[in-house]
């Protein structure tokens, strides 16, 4: 049998991210289990993808520098090569630079030609000789332009970013999101007891911490592949950020109510719902997507979570009989996960933020009439935009006077709440995926 070679992998999913705007760490397992690929290899792989996906726009700067051409004359497959070979003289430091060299001019053989194999020879070797003469934009001269290319990211990100939080704060934000992203992970109590999960992490000698607001989630330390782990598959465990406690937290479910949770997969926030609800009451899953819907069962099926009713509609129009209490856990723009997410940051346009305010507001007017009286709507999101988050919810208060916003800090940790009462937290801050969180009462 033909020996994998991870780095021909990678260069070909690298291509259908490119090419075919596909989803980094999906196309990553798609290709996994396609080719049967050992757990490090594929670890080696998801490094090497999401590392160059990230730091594209950073890669092609330095590759430009060494170029007579321009870099977009070059095919998506030579563009790529040059982009996996400088990450990995870069930012692996276990791979020998000659071997980074060896690799990619074997690559762009293979998927180009003797030329392009010169080529790719010359500009990673020129790099390696000269790498001062790689000169970045000055902050001084165009700030955008200038953390934009050093730190990879869109102009236009960058711009909204300098003005919500200035340029210290945005330097410290675009580190942290190019940081490889923390694995992570909530316990379930209906499976498994702390102290015997614990146990069972020592046992098989998984470094971990326990998480900084929630003790029901843990950070893994050591490099393993949770989709792999026993753990996993017996449904003890979800992968699930530390900051996705904040909204559940603000619902505060209780056994025997009936909750609603309009967006509803993968079914994360769901089955920690239920987990506190102790798997009795009635929640109902809603999601406008069939082919999602399957995975918020195949959650709930693992989990053990019984107490739900599958939905499949609109959340803009969905109706119901009135609920105790609604999660619009709404779809956004996703500026707050975009360490886990290599792609998201080239795939989002400024034109999406309207968009999606839009959308959100009209689910959120909706959920006020499905609410009963002195009901409870968790409104949140993984975003960091104003639009999505405190203008939504201006703009809904300002419209439905029979509701109040609550303080989160009286439903949780002061530490991860803004001085008008929402949960906001941001990556360089806490440590955690960037969210919103609103708690609003119908009085």
């Amino acid at each position: 049998m033909k020996k994998i070679n991870p780095r021909e992998v990678t260069l070909k999913i690298l291509y259908e991210i490119e090419t075919k705007s596909a989803f980094a760490n999906e196309t990553v397992e798609e290709y996994s289990k396609r080719f049967k690929l050992s757990s490090l290899d594929t670890r080696f792989i998801r490094e090497l993808v999401n590392g160059v996906t990230k730091l594209k726009r950073r890669l092609d700067y330095i590759t430009s520098s060494f170029l007579k051409g321009k870099i977009e004359d070059l095919t998506p497959w030579i563009r790529n090569t040059l982009r996996l070979g400088i990450y990995q003289i870069d930012y692996l430091d276990r791979v020998p630079d000659r071997a980074a060299v060896d690799e990619s001019v074997k690559l762009a053989k293979r998927f180009g030609h003797k030329g392009t194999a010169g080529l790719v020879n010359a500009v990673l070797r020129n790099y390696l000789r000269d790498k001062k003469k790689v000169v970045f934009p000055s902050i001084e001269e165009d700030k955008i332009r200038a953390i934009g290319t050093i730190y990879s990211f869109p102009d236009w990100m960058i711009k909204d970013w300098l003005k919500q939080f200035g340029e210290e704060e945005t330097v410290k934000l675009c580190e942290t999101f190019n940081q490889k992203a923390k694995l992570s992970f909530r316990l379930n109590s209906l499976k498994i007891s702390q102290k015997d999960l614990e146990r069972a992490l020592e046992l098989k000698k998984i470094k971990y911490r326990k998480g900084s607001f929630f003790e029901n989630f843990y950070r893994i330390e050591s490099k393993i592949d949770l989709e792999y782990l026993f753990l996993f598959q017996k449904g003890y465990v979800y992968p699930q950020d530390e900051s996705a406690g904040f909204p559940v937290q603000l619902l505060d479910p209780q056994p025997g109510e009936t909750i609603l949770d309009m967006c509803a997969a993968p079914g994360g926030k769901l089955t920690y719902i239920s987990e506190l609800m102790k798997n009795s009451g009635k929640l109902i899953a809603l999601d406008l997507n069939p082919e999602r819907m399957e995975k918020v069962k195949e959650n709930c099926e693992r989990l053990g979570v019984r107490n739900v009713s599958f939905q499949i509609g609109d959340a803009r129009n969905y109706s119901t009989e009135t609920v105790d209490k609604i999660l619009v856990d709404a779809l956004c723009s996703g500026l707050g996960v975009l360490g886990r997410n290599s792609d998201a940051r080239w795939q989002k346009k400024k034109e999406d933020i309207k968009r999606l305010a839009e959308l959100q507001s009209a689910i959120l007017l909706n959920a006020a009439k499905l609410l009963k009286k002195d009901g409870i709507i968790i409104y949140s999101t993984c975003t960091l935009t104003k639009e999505e988050n405190e203008r939504v919810i201006e703009q809904f208060l300002e419209q439905k006077k029979d509701f109040r916003k609550e303080d989160a800090s009286d439903y949780g940790d002061r530490k991860a709440v803004n001085e008008k009462g929402f949960v906001r937290t941001y990556p360089h801050i806490h440590g955690l995926d960037g969210i919103f969180a609103a708690r609003l009462r119908k009085v």
